[in-house]
């Protein structure tokens, strides 16, 4: 099984995991956010918030020769991107816009569906006996072709090939739904479809969960909703996590495309590297 306690960097089907940083310098990550904050003329301020990215800093007093070497790869370029970072601060893999079901943008933006029509709204589902998700809202697909569709996130995340992940998500639906994921190679060829079975939400909505089995060769996943008739479901709070059981939800953001911006050497005893790595969130 992958290790869900270090940090893994690299390309989708070529992750490696990272060697503890230094106690002494523990791991970093500085939200960045664009857009300005503006004052009326009576002083009142206005924030524009245009997005948030990331910036991680990892510091190795001592780092093995083979690390030094894959790191100095990837900072040349010599290694086909895009390049992944997964920050086990977080096991929520999905990307915040996907995780809060819209919440970033107010948009269906970074879903698709194969039939019907999306749409934002600001109120989450929240199955009976749970709480309201912090920060979440909700889509809603109306699936009209009689046959019935998917609706699947628009761009993968990266998974290990040993690794079992599971998916979350909240729904409300009085049709039947399944919930699905197709496992892809590094090329995003499709492997195989995992999906769970036919349940009837209702109305007041349930929380539910598909455990995706390690697939041989397994580099990404695309989860999503298969509907098999025409209807409308409401969805809230995704999540796709490492093992066979769903912790509790939270905004996402686990799995980043990063560039690596800062890489400089030291040699603090002969065949022993320091260096401080610093990754820009794409």
């Amino acid at each position: 099984m992958a290790q869900s306690d270090v940090f893994w960097l690299g390309p989708a089907g070529g992750l490696r995991a990272l060697p503890s940083p230094s106690l002494d310098g523990p791991p970093e990550m500085v939200p960045v956010r664009t857009g300005g904050t503006h004052r009326s003329l009576t002083g009142r301020p206005t924030l524009d918030r245009l997005g948030i990215r990331r910036t991680w800093t990892l510091t190795w007093p001592y780092l093995d020769p083979d690390t030094r070497s894959w790191l100095s790869a990837l900072y040349a370029g010599l290694v086909p991107g895009p390049l992944w970072l997964l920050d086990p601060s977080d096991r929520n893999r999905l990307p915040v816009q996907v995780a809060t079901a819209g919440a970033v943008e107010h948009t269906a933006d970074g879903f698709t569906a194969s039939t019907g029509t999306l749409a934002w709204q600001a109120a989450p589902v929240v199955p009976t006996g749970t709480s309201t998700p912090l920060g979440a809202s909700a889509l809603v697909w109306t699936a009209t072709a009689a046959s019935g569709g998917t609706m699947v996130t628009l761009d993968p995340v990266p998974v290990m090939p040993d690794e079992v992940v599971t998916f979350a998500a909240s729904l409300a639906a009085t049709v039947a739904v399944r919930l699905t994921a197709f496992v892809l190679d590094a090329s995003g060829a499709t492997l195989t479809t995992a999906q769970s079975p036919a349940a009837t939400p209702g109305a007041s909505g349930a929380r539910m969960s598909l455990a995706i089995p390690a697939t041989a060769g397994a580099a990404l996943i695309r989860p999503g909703l298969a509907l098999a008739q025409a209807g409308a479901i409401t969805t809230s709070a995704w999540s796709l996590t490492t093992g066979d059981t769903a912790p509790t939800w939270s905004t996402g953001g686990g799995a980043s495309t990063v560039l690596l911006d800062q890489l400089p050497w030291k040699y603090p005893i002969p065949g022993a590297f320091s260096t401080t790595l610093v990754l820009l969130e794409v």
